[in-house]
């Protein structure tokens, strides 16, 4: 492992990092998107769960859509900026302005076309072209390293909410009526300006630190028409069967993703724990473990290949998931249980990245990264909607404790999904 960071040139390196905080911009903004836009919901509009799942499942929706066009524009974009870098400016303002003015919004209507809509078409712009950034610059073998280090990165984004969370709640929430913590309005506004003003910067960072291939160099633009010809052609299609195994590999793992992110939240406020509880579980034990498995996952995964360690942490954050049940209520939970199980709903929710986008990555076409990409998003929005209606029902019928074995069970399911597709690195693997 001689190689491991010092294969990366000093251009590499610097790019590694802007990557990283384009990445932080987006975790900070997904993770007030995901958990507190649909808190808002709840707790501000007094709305059910099931209004949640049809606010995740509109956004979901124009997540597949708008990914995939951007995808496709962004692959045949030659402006003098570059073809990935516009999409950062456009999607990070668009995106952050819309959560600001969410923010201050009564109406669920008004909540639903800002998040299902427009925050969509932002986010969804922002992405393709950071997903695109790293198969683009990073050879095959540096990849999953290149992962990790940005991953990382975006989990210090994410430590960052988390702290900005837990003063928040400490500060502005307060005990509600059935128990657990209901936050005020003022406190809603604060974090989801935070999440805003976050993807704003790093649109801005990555239009103007971002340096790709010069467009002179890349194949002539085609238009939209062509590419969806050429791309959903049988013989086009044949020649990505791996690719396509991925999808679905991808699509049951996220399924359990996807159960777990709409209540997650909203089942740490119901255990009614104090600020130093949650920062002891959170802060101290759980983030410092999915910072060593990211990036411990993400080198092994270069060394190794993309498929072995991940079919076995799958398996052991399945077994952890199921435990949740085990801590109790707001009145008898087990805290010992609570530092137990919160490490593998971390990990589970942000520490597998590294090695799954690095095996995406490797089975990109080079000319189609972008399109393709907004193909594979599907494996983040379809199951979304899946998840999302799971974990509504579940949460309803059974209680919010019980989403986290369900989660489990398709990580579980995911495992033979993941051991059909040929891995990317390694003996038998092919060449970039």
């Amino acid at each position: 492992m001689a190689d491991k960071i010092s294969a990366f040139t000093r251009f590499l390196k610097f790019q590694v990092l802007i990557i990283g905080f384009i990445k932080m911009g987006e975790f900070v903004f997904f993770f007030f998107e995901q958990n507190y836009i649909n808190l808002y919901v709840e707790q501000i509009l007094g709305k059910s769960e099931y209004y949640v799942s049809w606010l995740v499942s509109l956004s979901a929706v124009m997540g597949i859509i708008f990914q995939f066009v951007w995808g496709v524009i962004s692959d045949n974009t030659r402006s003098k900026y570059g073809r990935r870098r516009p999409f950062f400016i456009f999607g990070g303002f668009l995106a952050g302005i819309s959560m600001i003015i969410y923010a201050f919004s009564k109406s669920y209507w008004l909540c639903l076309i800002l998040d299902g809509i427009i925050i969509a078409i932002g986010t969804n712009a922002y992405l393709a072209a950071e997903h695109s950034l790293i198969p683009d610059i990073f050879e095959k073998k540096l990849r999953g390293r290149a992962n990790g280090i940005i991953f990382v990165m975006g989990n210090i984004g994410m430590v960052i909410a988390l702290a900005l969370f837990l003063i928040t709640e400490e500060i502005f929430g307060y005990e509600g009526p059935q128990g657990g913590t209901i936050l005020e309005s003022t406190g809603f506004i604060l974090l989801l300006t935070v999440g805003g003003a976050f993807i704003i910067i790093g649109g801005i960072l990555g239009f103007l630190f971002v340096r790709e291939k010069p467009t002179d160099e890349l194949q002539p633009r085609k238009t939209f028409k062509a590419e969806m010809k050429e791309t959903f052609r049988v013989s086009e299609l044949k020649n990505h069967k791996e690719f396509g195994k991925n999808i679905l590999a991808n699509m049951v793992f996220r399924i359990g993703y996807s159960t777990i992110m709409p209540f997650l939240f909203s089942y740490i406020f119901s255990l009614g724990m104090d600020l130093v509880e949650l920062l002891i579980s959170i802060m101290v034990v759980s983030f410092p473990l999915v910072f060593i498995f990211t990036y411990v996952i993400g080198v092994l995964s270069d060394k190794y290949g993309r498929k072995k360690f991940l079919i076995i942490t799958l398996f052991i954050m399945a077994l952890g998931l199921s435990l949740v049940p085990l801590i109790g209520g707001p009145s008898d939970y087990s805290y010992a249980l609570i530092l137990l199980c919160f490490p593998f709903i971390m990990i589970t929710l942000l520490g597998f990245d590294a090695p799954m986008n690095s095996w995406t990555q490797d089975l990109l076409p080079e000319n189609k990264r972008g399109q393709f990409i907004g193909i594979m998003n599907i494996t983040m929005n379809v199951p979304q909607i899946i998840g999302s209606f799971i974990a509504g029902y579940v949460a309803i019928e059974y209680g919010k404790q019980w989403i986290f074995p369900t989660a489990g069970a398709f990580l579980i399911l995911s495992i033979p999904f993941f051991l059909w597709i040929k891995d990317t690195l390694g003996p038998k693997s092919d060449p970039e």
